[in-house]
């Protein structure tokens, strides 16, 4: 479901958590990925699931969660929403300080929650223009188009971009340019979105999607990828499983 929201629940108090799922749970966008009594645990999930929404109690133990949040801030995308809870207002302040979306204090009241998930959904939904769809749009046109990185707001056109390569180290995909720049995508960006984009972006193994405009062929024992001069001495080749797609993205291209 498109408009889903998904949503992790921390808090070192079980009850806690059944009833903030159970309010939850009579709202059909909310989609609850997952709950943890351990930030710690919760860390490494959040990370991974990438979440919209997240429910986070302040006071635990090990790591509080204002601190877990400003450890996940670097590997979490610039749009979740954090809601912190606590049955103490004295952290009110130092949420706000942490770019927290809201505050409830406990024990809240049904309509506060309503009003913190109304605002989600408003707020999706004013976002809700397909931003692959407006990429794969322009790409097939080569017109300038804007993609957001870890570090900036770049300017591109199809033909500027090299290849796309997947850091296991940073567990992200990385753009390379033609004028070899390097630029770190969202955390939140996958294969499928990059392949998405347009038909030129083909995925030659699992690390690797090239801009298929480039590449000159293919060696048929090494499947090593030649691309036109002056990309030639890159070193990428091509696996078993997606040397059929590069043949096919040939013949129809």
């Amino acid at each position: 479901m498109a408009n889903t929201i998904k949503t992790i629940i921390v808090d070192d108090e079980i009850n806690s958590i059944q009833n903030l799922e159970d309010d939850l749970k009579t709202y059909p966008e909310i989609e609850i990925l997952d709950t943890f009594t351990s930030s710690q645990k919760a860390k490494k999930s959040i990370i991974q699931y990438q979440p919209d929404l997240l429910f986070l109690d302040v006071e635990m133990p090990y790591i509080n969660g204002i601190e877990l949040l400003q450890e996940i801030r670097p590997h979490v995308r610039n749009n979740m929403r954090v809601i912190f809870y606590s049955a103490f207002d004295k952290y009110m302040l130092d949420a706000l300080r942490a770019s927290a979306f809201d505050y409830l204090l406990k024990p809240y009241q049904t309509n506060e929650l309503k009003q913190i998930v109304e605002r989600i959904k408003r707020e999706k939904s004013n976002n809700s223009i397909n931003f692959d769809q407006a990429m794969r749009q322009l790409l097939s046109n080569d017109c300038k188009f804007a993609v957001q990185t870890i570090s900036r707001l770049l300017l591109l056109r199809r033909s500027e971009i090299l290849f796309f390569q997947y850091s296991d180290e940073t567990r992200c995909w990385q753009m390379t340019l033609t004028n070899m720049e390097q630029y770190r995508l969202r955390l939140s960006t996958k294969a499928k979105d990059i392949l998405n984009f347009c038909p030129s972006f083909i995925r030659v193994n699992t690390n690797y999607i090239l801009n298929i405009d480039y590449l000159s062929s293919v060696e048929n024992n090494t499947l090593r990828c030649i691309l036109y001069a002056p990309f030639n001495h890159l070193e990428i080749s091509a696996s078993r499983r997606h040397y059929s797609k590069i043949k096919e993205a040939l013949n129809f291209l």
